[in-house]
């Protein structure tokens, strides 16, 4: 939750913030757990993945340093069919209601 703050932080400049130091640690041990197993908890997916890979999607967090097994974890993630249906059906409703927005202007 700490990357939150951090994230806005980050866009309104202050990059030195005490929260990158933090934030930097955790993924430093998250790196190592993620070297020793595919997923986080019970030797499988399960929703702490779902909700871990969501926070490390976003660029911005994993740009802290070379971490090879984070990127993997990510890419076995999002590689999942389920995860590609989610986002899709996600895109789908956006783009919905984009064109609905749009046929409505031009009304």
């Amino acid at each position: 939750m700490v990357t939150v703050p951090w994230w806005f932080l980050k866009m309104s400049g202050d990059e030195n913030d005490d929260l990158a130091g933090w934030t930097g640690k955790r993924l430093d041990q998250l790196e190592r757990v993620l070297s020793e197993q595919e997923w986080l908890a019970a030797e499988r997916f399960t929703v702490a993945d779902l909700l871990m890979a969501d926070v490390l999607r976003v660029s911005e967090v994993r740009s802290f340093g070379d971490r090879p097994a984070t990127e993997a974890y990510v890419a076995r993630a999002t590689d999942r069919t389920s995860f590609k249906k989610a986002q899709a059906d996600q895109i789908g409703h956006f783009e919905a209601a984009d064109q609905k927005r749009a046929e409505e202007r031009s009304n």
